[in-house]
């Protein structure tokens, strides 16, 4: 075996308790990955006879390692080097079994890792790491940090350059997508566990969750669009986006965004050459600073759901008042209705821009009644205290929440307890698709438009920004019904 930066390899840790277990995880891994790694220091009841069996029983090449310390760990080691296993991972911190790597190893080869589980240092304490494991006696170089920032996948992505013998990226959820971009950027190996109950590192994705990424297509070539949000790994646009991609050199992934990190991630999203962002809560109006160019629709709405990458300008666009207004003529004509907007962010001032546009009459409701009054004289509605909420419901015929209240995890949150029936209800939260709102709406008979639709309807419009094509009609079908 004899990875390269043109072919990352995915592999599939085996972390099992038990000798048994050990060998029917070994089978599984093994149809779905390239190469296994056999995490000694899980397996309770294993001895050298079993781990020869174990050698002797797999089809594919393997990497043995043992994290932490043990009086048995030098032992194993070398009997997994007698077995000729293709490869051994040594911890660099653990000098004794660094300086114990045997010299004679002709059919082994050594992996010495780096973990810095608390953060990623700066690019230059890390090229320092990687001089001091290179001048050591190792076949393969492993550093893995902690992702405090979504930036700190680009400083992987920095150190990745130019190293054929690196395997690199960050663990934890900001992290995940140097794992699904690791064949880009250049990491030898890519790792990622059978289910949620056998990760072997903070923020590894499973096998099935890089197949909804695509990630064996993806090259070193391969255009980046990405979701930036607070929580973006709760995103749904991965599940529409990247079908859509198929047959496109394309990939969407997640951006998990902190308010702190939205200069420099804008910043790294430029200088990378990232094709463009989906922007989703909490910043469509915040990253709107932070942007080279707005276009006329997103300018007037006052907040930006899409940007693109034009040749290093980064331009912003809105398609939220489209997927809005889509979703709500799919059920009804809009002009002269009375509807009431719940909310006044980014979501609110798109639909009440687009609600405008097709002459409804529209009444806005927030908490804070200074953001309600402000979006009343931009897009010249009607707006109203929270307080009058109950009697609001009763008059007007449309209702739609633009907050994110009701999302996962609070989605026995709602911000109407009651509603009368023959309303048509509309929620853009979408995960759960059911919320509580659409919930006691359809309990009352009345007209329900769920938050997938404004979400695939509005993705139609990014995907044709980003990518230059239109989808096709049935894989828009294909992506509402992915999403019931």
């Amino acid at each position: 075996m004899n990875p390269s930066p043109k072919k990352t390899l995915l592999c599939i840790p085996i972390v099992s308790d038990n000798y048994a277990e050990v060998l029917k995880d070994l089978k599984e891994a093994e149809e779905k990955g390239d190469i296994t790694e056999l995490r000694l220091d899980c397996v309770k009841d294993l001895d050298e006879t079993k781990l020869e069996i174990v050698l002797k029983s797999k089809n594919k090449p393997m990497i043995v390692t043992y994290m932490g310390k043990s009086e048995h760990k030098t032992r194993f080691i070398k009997k997994a080097i007698e077995c000729k296993v293709e490869f051994v991972d040594i911890d660099f911190e653990d000098k004794e079994s660094v300086e114990k790597i045997p010299k004679d190893r002709a059919d082994t080869k050594v992996i010495i890792s780096y973990h810095n589980f608390d953060e990623t240092p700066n690019i230059n304490v890390l090229n320092e790491t990687y001089k001091k494991i290179k001048s050591l006696n190792a076949d393969l170089i492993k550093i893995v940090t902690m992702a405090r920032s979504i930036n700190d996948n680009f400083i992987i992505f920095d150190l990745l350059q130019g190293k054929n013998d690196l395997i690199s990226f960050c663990m934890g959820l900001k992290g995940q997508i140097s794992r699904v971009l690791a064949w880009k950027y250049g990491s030898a190996v890519s790792y990622a566990c059978l289910s949620e109950n056998k990760k072997s590192a903070p923020g590894q994705m499973t096998v099935k969750d890089l197949e909804v990424y695509r990630f064996k297509k993806i090259f070193t070539d391969t255009e980046v669009v990405g979701v930036i949000g607070e929580f973006a790994e709760n995103s749904q646009s991965k599940n529409v986006h990247n079908p859509w991609f198929e047959g496109l050199n394309f990939v969407f992934v997640p951006f998990k965004t902190e308010k702190k990190d939205l200069d420099r991630l804008i910043k790294n999203i430029k200088k990378r050459g990232i094709c463009g962002a989906a922007v989703t809560i909490p910043y469509k109006e915040e990253v709107m600073k932070f942007l080279d160019e707005i276009d006329d629709t997103a300018e007037k709405i006052g907040a930006v759901n899409t940007i693109v990458n034009g040749n290093g300008r980064l331009i912003g666009y809105n398609t939220d008042q489209y997927g809005a207004i889509r979703s709500l003529r799919n059920e009804t004509d809009l002009e002269n209705k009375k509807v009431l907007l719940l909310g006044a962010g980014g979501a609110a001032r798109s639909i009440a821009y687009g609600l405008k546009k097709e002459n409804a009459n529209v009444t806005v409701v927030n908490r804070s009644i200074e953001r309600a009054e402000k979006i009343s004289k931009e897009f010249d509605v009607n707006f109203a205290r929270i307080e009058k909420l109950k009697e609001l419901v009763e008059k007007n015929e449309i209702i739609i929440n633009s907050t994110s209240i009701g999302i996962h995890p609070h989605q026995e949150d709602s911000i109407v307890e009651e509603i009368n029936e023959g309303k048509i209800v509309m929620d853009v939260v979408y995960n759960p698709r059911i919320t509580k709102l659409i919930r006691i709406a359809m309990n009352n008979n009345c007209k329900t438009i769920t938050g997938e639709n404004m979400l695939v309807y509005q993705a139609v419009k990014q995907f044709k920004l980003w990518t230059g094509k239109n989808v096709k009609i049935e894989d828009v079908e294909n992506a509402r019904k992915l999403l019931w």
